[in-house]
């Protein structure tokens, strides 16, 4: 089990002195049912802890314009419920097209919102940069793992499940069907532009090195005008909302200083892996 000292280092701060630490994650895990499943994986502890940061600045940027919070929830430092609210304020009314006409016209103008992104269906190996396998870096191990899988003097499946001896904190091998959004800024966005049956890496990305393999692949596609028409409406509503969502949080960790400690999100995680 985590020490007491553990437990109170900060995971994410703010620009304001706050922080998220372990306990905060563990209390909101325990009123939050529907994300405990995230706490399995170092990705989805990631996750989680930009939402907690997220209801956090969305508390501070409604009390500093003025919305004010039911009685009796007071004592929430983390109020999903009054976040709400603020996030209500501040995001903009997103209405479909009015007609036929309208709706043409945000068709051409956001494309972007009748892109239909690839899918792929993907095995990853993944290690920590600094792991020595086989008296070589992980890069250079998994660089030489490629060639192996290449000559048929191995496969990819047994790469994966001799990775999963040394790293077992996120899974290895096949991780079903992904999105690729290609304006992700992380390696999806590489692997949009993979083939099918290619494997992608070692690539490496933070503190950790990465090998995939695209066992299928829909490919990404522009709607016409006849297969977007009917959905025009629903669509443009759906866009403004995403649009609107991401702005609305760049915009607060940028005024409240939210940054995450991934090296402390990992060595957290790491302890409490060992401790089961």
């Amino acid at each position: 089990m985590a020490s007491v000292t553990a437990a109170a280092e900060p995971l994410v701060k703010l620009s304001n002195g706050e922080s998220i630490t372990q306990d905060d994650f563990s209390v909101y895990l325990e009123r939050r049912v529907d994300l405990r499943a995230s706490g399995r994986n170092i990705w989805g502890v990631q996750t989680t802890l930009r939402e907690m940061a997220l209801v956090r600045a969305l508390m501070l940027e409604g009390a500093a314009i003025g919305v004010p919070r039911d009685e009796g929830r007071g004592e929430l430092r983390f109020d999903d419920v009054y976040a709400q609210a603020v996030y209500t304020k501040l995001a903009p009314a997103c209405k479909p097209p009015a007609d036929e006409a309208e709706s043409r016209k945000y068709f051409e103008e956001h494309p972007r919102a009748f892109r239909v992104p690839a899918m792929a269906r993907l095995s990853r190996i993944i290690l920590p940069a600094s792991e020595v396998v086989e008296g070589e870096p992980a890069t250079a191990w998994l660089l030489k793992e490629v060639q192996a899988v290449a000559t048929g003097k191995s496969t990819f499946e047994e790469v994966a499940k001799q990775a999963e001896g040394i790293y077992k904190l996120d899974p290895q091998g096949d991780l079903g069907w992904i999105t690729l959004f290609e304006e992700d800024a992380s390696v999806l966005r590489v692997l949009a532009t993979a083939k099918e049956g290619e494997m992608v890496g070692p690539l490496r990305e933070g503190d950790f090195a990465y090998l995939f393999k695209v066992n299928e692949k829909r490919e990404a596609q522009q709607l016409t005008w006849e297969a977007a028409a009917v959905s025009v409406p629903t669509r443009a509503v759906t866009f403004c909302r995403q649009e609107a969502s991401r702005k609305i949080r760049e915009d607060l960790f940028k005024k409240y200083g939210v940054e995450l400690d991934g090296a402390a999100i990992r060595a957290l995680f790491a302890k409490q892996s060992a401790a089961k």
